[in-house]
């Protein structure tokens, strides 16, 4: 697992995802503060460092481009691999079963890294450059989030940090469970575009809705754990949804990896 997580952070993948995170969330909160600045506006009446950590993700394009950097910061390498020959070698040394294991855990924790870290260095650089969040000395800094959202009532405790470190946990949860899901796709479809289309395309259509209009069953979104709609509701629905989506795809991996050792 060390000698993977090595590799698998010195790749250039890696480093691409990691930096479109950052760039992404720096969309929002970079144009809003060089547009007061030019405006004018006394930083009192300026976005907290709290609206400006969250405003990518609530209202930037991060959610946009969130599946994307995911499937390609990981399982592009799982590509590489195959076509190499690399992967029946490694498995031949072990076992199928304790490569799999090696690849999902050092996928969940790389792409996990790869959306979180950038987040919390962008949340501390707006934090020593903005306000912290205090809506009683500020009134411009209340957010007005739903009553059902579990943060409501302690978003801005100590700074903003319950929902600092909620967001960040749900961010690294979502992350992991969709760099499983895009290891099962390159298991059975080693073309690296598609790889990264494909669970893209199935976060879309689950993010549409999509079981509602089929089904008639509302599902929360696949980012629910760490956008400002979480509720209890939402939360224990989203667990329960990538419980099954993670079982199922690291079945559907181990079932490739077996096959493909297999037709050597």
């Amino acid at each position: 697992m060390l000698e993977e997580l090595k590799k698998a952070f010195r790749a250039r993948q890696f480093w691409v995802s990691f930096g479109t995170c950052f760039v992404v969330l720096l969309g929002y909160s970079l144009v809003y503060w060089l547009g007061s600045i030019s405006a004018g506006e006394w930083i009192e009446y300026r976005e907290s460092a709290l609206h400006l950590a969250l405003g990518g993700i609530y209202f930037g394009g991060f959610m946009l481009l969130f599946p994307f950097c995911i499937a390609f910061s990981y399982a592009t390498g799982q590509v590489d691999e195959m076509r190499s020959g690399m992967m029946q070698w490694r498995t031949f040394r072990s076992s199928i079963w304790k490569y799999v294991k090696t690849k999902v855990g050092a996928g969940m924790i790389l792409s996990a890294c790869a959306a979180v870290v950038p987040f919390i260095l962008h949340a501390i650089l707006w934090y020593h450059i903005a306000l912290p969040i205090e809506p009683e000395t500020y009134p411009n800094h209340a957010i007005y989030f739903s009553e059902r959202f579990i943060y409501h009532d302690v978003y801005a405790l100590w700074h903003g940090l319950p929902l600092y470190v909620g967001t960040a946990i749900g961010m690294a949860f979502t992350a992991a469970m969709w760099s499983v899901i895009a290891l099962a796709v390159s298991i059975w479809i080693p073309d690296k575009l598609l790889v990264i289309a494909i669970p893209a395309a199935i976060f879309y259509i689950w993010n549409a809705d999509i079981s509602f209009y089929v089904f008639d069953i509302p599902l929360p979104s696949p980012t629910s754990l760490f956008n400002d709609g979480l509720s209890v509701q939402k939360a224990v629905t989203a667990l329960i949804m990538y419980t099954i989506a993670f079982a199922i795809s690291v079945g559907v991996f181990y079932m490739g990896c077996r096959k493909r050792c297999q037709d050597v």
